[in-house]
């Protein structure tokens, strides 16, 4: 049978028609496939979120991989032009909402994985740029306590690198200092040198410099052409923090027994001061003419000096003050009387020759004490304020320590000043309490008390308050100690700086039941039961904060003092102990109602964990993966 060609001609166009539509048919039907299994897979994730994220993430990762498919594959579908032109959901969610989740449920999953992961996820969740760096850095110091090198050179880092990203100048300075301070603070100074070379804010760099300083750089430094390099950031700062800086370098050199280096620096780098900040210029060349006095170094003082009084000689004498003791120290009397007798005005000299006479009694030359105090009115304070030093320098000779405590208390009445009079009478109890006269030191300290409520400066206030208390701790008398904490001006800031220092005083001494009611005493009662905790184990002991930790009714500082103890347990009683302890901090701050709070407190409890190699078993996954899901709610 022969078949027309042209036959053949007309059918080919409508069977490649048929096979077109065959193949069209056939993409359509595994493009519906696709998306169906796709759809499967968010159902499934869906139900998978709240307990397994990540199997949620697996599932979350395939269906997307199947809409990525239909797309690349599949263009010509009905299904990849919806998709494409958003007119679709996949059940409950866009393709947007889905590329979202896939992310997002993989940095849940590996958050679960350890605490030092849930670390860097919880600090992830703070919107504050700035402050997640910080905190980053306050962890990588932990770390570093623990031993945990390779996570700590992770976290600096990832701060490193948002440093180095930032668009913000500010935020980036301010990031480059705390990676300054962190490493200087380790004593990792090339580093720390390196990230102090990118800030340009000079106050922010004038800070780095001086923890740099501070660390113990300057001792630890030998290399000539090291230290010219980190003195030419001097240059950098304001002329007047050229001058604090310059005195803290070279105090370090002359204590390291370097004092050429710190006598050309002082000579050679000193500059001229602003304008308008003359007074401070002029308090910082006089904070470095006492450090040079006070290393023997007369006559270049004398010259600081001298350039204080090119500025403004109304401002020597304080300098000349401290010289005159310091010569005085030195053996150099002749010299020092003739600073006293030389100044104009009666306050400069009384005190002069107050303070040297304090210092010649430190000497045991007790004649030329006395005979110095002669020279000043009977009126004066600072001769009051002496006597009563000199009392206590020379306890030793106990008979002489009395007469002139007698001789000192004639003067206190006159005394203008209800701080002075309370100081002066806090000298004598001191005494009498190295002299083991019980009743003696308790009626100075109720005289000292006397003057308490007079005292307006709310600083200067709590500070006395708390060098009552002290007294009172070391008389035995905790009572009396409660009685006076009780004006305490606790809105002032010194009360907070304050409190950690009366906590260790009171548990060194055994008064456990003090500690707790100062605390317990205060306007933010938890925040304080938990400083005693943590004074507690940074003093070496457990049973009593492990007692207080669980007693805290605000379960916020709960968990935080938990997550503490959890990682001094493991250090000092067993990993048992340790493992109740930090699963018991997750327990209590799943009961945190604030959001925020909970969150700064999972950020807290994550880093202690992982600082403290606290392992991330099932139970408490479940709890953390519970607390994580509660901020999506």
């Amino acid at each position: 049978m022969i078949i027309d060609r042209r036959f053949i001609l007309l059918l080919l166009p409508l069977f490649l028609g048929f096979l077109l539509q065959c193949e069209k048919a056939d993409a359509e039907r595994e493009a519906n496939r696709l998306f169906v299994q796709a759809y499967q897979h968010i159902d499934a994730a869906g139900k998978l979120e709240n307990h397994d994220p990540a199997e949620a993430h697996r599932h979350y990762l395939l269906a997307l991989e199947n809409i990525e498919k239909i797309i690349s594959n599949y263009s010509d579908s009905q299904v990849a032009v919806d998709v494409a032109q958003h007119r679709t959901r996949i059940g409950d969610i866009t393709i947007g909402d889905l590329r979202v989740k896939v992310p997002a449920y993989a940095a849940k999953a590996e958050a679960l994985e350890s605490f030092h992961n849930l670390s860097l996820y919880a600090i992830e969740m703070d919107d504050q740029v700035l402050n997640k760096g910080l905190f980053k850095l306050d962890y990588a110091g932990l770390l570093v306590r623990n031993s945990q090198d390779l996570l700590h050179d992770q976290l600096v880092r990832m701060v490193k690198s948002q440093a180095d990203r930032h668009w913000d100048r500010e935020v980036t300075d301010r990031l480059y200092l705390e990676l300054s301070v962190h490493f200087a603070d380790i004593a990792h100074w090339p580093q720390s040198l390196e990230n102090s070379d990118r800030i340009q804010n000079p106050e922010l760099l004038y800070e780095s410099l001086k923890r740099i300083v501070r660390s113990g750089y300057i001792t630890n430094e030998l290399n000539s052409h090291a230290l010219e390099q980190f003195y030419s950031y001097i240059s950098y700062l304001y002329p007047v923090d050229q001058v604090r800086l310059i005195k803290m370098i070279s105090e370090e050199l002359l204590k390291s027994g370097r004092g050429a280096q710190a006598l050309v620096l002082v000579r050679e780098r000193l500059p001229s001061p602003d304008d308008d900040r003359v007074l401070e210029h002029i308090e910082a060349l006089t904070e470095l003419s006492n450090t040079l006095a006070e290393h023997g170094e007369f006559a270049l003082s004398r010259q600081i000096i001298r350039q204080i009084g090119n500025i403004d000689s109304n401002y020597t004498d304080f300098a000349l003050r401290y010289l005159a003791v310091q010569l005085a120290i030195h053996d150099k009397m002749g010299e020092a009387l003739n600073i006293a007798e030389g100044f104009d005005r009666d306050y400069f000299k009384h005190t002069t020759l107050a303070a040297m006479a304090v210092r010649q009694a430190e000497r045991d030359s007790i004649d030329h004490a006395l005979n110095l105090l002669d020279q000043i009115p009977e009126n004066v304070s600072e001769k009051t304020e002496s006597i009563l030093e000199i009392a206590w320098v020379i306890t030793d000779d106990e008979a002489m320590s009395d007469s002139l405590i007698q001789l000192g208390s004639a003067g206190i009445d006159v005394m203008a000043s209800s701080l002075q009079r309370s100081n002066a009478y806090l000298r004598i109890a001191d005494v009498h309490i190295r002299h083991n006269n019980r009743s003696l030191a308790a009626q100075a300290m109720e005289n000292a008390e006397s003057d308490v409520r007079d005292v307006a400066d709310t600083k200067a206030l709590n500070q006395l308050i708390a060098e009552i208390i002290e007294r009172w701790i070391s008389l035995g008398r905790p009572d009396r100690a409660l009685d006076i904490a009780a004006w305490f001006q606790m809105s002032d800031p010194s009360f907070n700086s304050l409190v950690p220092e009366l906590f260790t005083f009171a548990i060194a001494r055994g008064y456990h039941d003090f500690a707790k009611s100062l605390a317990g005493m205060t306007d933010r009662r938890p925040y304080y039961q938990f400083i005693l905790v943590q004074t507690y184990l940074d003093n070496e002991m457990i049973s009593q904060p492990s007692e207080l930790a669980y007693n805290i009714r605000n379960y916020y500082w709960r968990t935080r003092a938990l997550a503490r103890l959890s990682t001094d347990l493991k250090i000092k009683v067993n990993q048992a102990a340790a493992e109740k302890a930090a699963t018991d901090a997750l327990l209590t701050m799943q009961r945190i109602r604030d959001p925020e709070e909970r969150q700064q407190a999972l950020i807290h409890v994550s880093v202690l964990l992982s600082a403290g190699n606290i392992t991330m078993n099932e139970e408490r996954k479940a709890l953390a993966l519970d607390i994580l899901n509660s901020f999506e709610t």
